[in-house]
């Protein structure tokens, strides 16, 4: 068993990589962004981008590789991650360096190992609604504005019904499957697994967001510690073929011994 480690946010799933090779740093990602994103590292690695010089726009990359703003805004946050560019504002994307930083990959063999607790756990649904995802939601998701969404909130608690508050969490189901999201058995079933019982739509990629907070009054309430109390943030989203998100949820922890996550990781190519 092994800690999540603390700093930069681990992405899910990565496949093993030496730190100077920035294609295989990508090549586990499934979502069309890492397509973008492993394009344009070849350029810079093979020295046609040399450093110094500005990527395109991201109108110019849309247009490009014919994707979506969001993808592309993905691509260059990835590129980003592995130190090769970095964003000014005003100015564009400039190509800080074309070798890699050294970074710490985890590999995990299934969406089963991301969600470790949930065999272990019920939601406790508070509240559904539908809503149209704007700009701050777009981006807190890693969606698309304008698209629709259930947001489903509520209290993680142990599936024994005894014990500490897990988490705030918020789910938000595409809306195609708000059926689905209305189900009473979303309580014990996460979202993903309902979706691709009952609409053969399987997740094919997970990517996971884990960063350290202050809890606020209201989150230190529900979770039982102090305003002020450190904390964590995980975000996952879903993705089905295609690169399409299906699901995107956030989680916020009490953190020190209310809540410790762990992974539990087997050697590449392991059943």
């Amino acid at each position: 068993m092994t800690r999540a480690r603390r700093g930069p946010a681990a992405r899910l799933p990565l496949a093993p990589a030496a730190a100077t090779d920035a294609a295989q740093l990508l090549a586990g990602s499934q979502p069309l962004y890492a397509t973008v994103a492993t394009e344009l590292a070849a350029t810079i690695l093979d020295g046609r981008r040399p450093v110094g010089t500005l990527l395109p726009t991201e109108q110019e990359l849309c247009q490009s590789f014919g994707v979506s703003r969001s993808t592309v805004r993905q691509a260059l946050r990835r590129l980003g991650e592995l130190g090769l560019v970095a964003g000014a504002q005003g100015v564009g994307t400039r190509v800080i360096a074309d070798q890699p930083r050294g970074q710490y990959v985890l590999a995990i063999q299934s969406v089963t190992d991301v969600m470790g607790y949930a065999a272990r756990a019920k939601l406790d649904i508070r509240a559904r609604a539908h809503v149209t995802a704007d700009t701050a939601l777009a981006e807190r998701l890693g969606c698309e504005p304008g698209s629709r969404w259930v947001h489903v909130s509520g209290l993680r608690l142990p599936a024994e019904g005894w014990g500490a508050v897990i988490s705030i969490c918020d789910l938000y189901i595409a809306e195609e499957f708000a059926d689905l999201a209305e189900s009473e058995d979303l309580v014990a079933t996460p979202a993903y697994r309902l979706i691709a019982r009952r609409r053969g739509i399987a997740v094919e990629a997970v990517e996971q967001d884990i960063g350290a907070i202050t809890l606020n009054a209201a989150q230190a309430q529900a979770l039982g510690v102090a305003a002020g109390s450190p904390g964590l943030h995980i975000r996952r989203q879903f993705f089905a073929a295609a690169g399409k998100l299906i699901e995107a949820t956030t989680n916020v922890h009490a953190a020190a011994d209310h809540f410790v996550y762990t992974l539990r990781l087997g050697a590449p190519g392991e059943g």
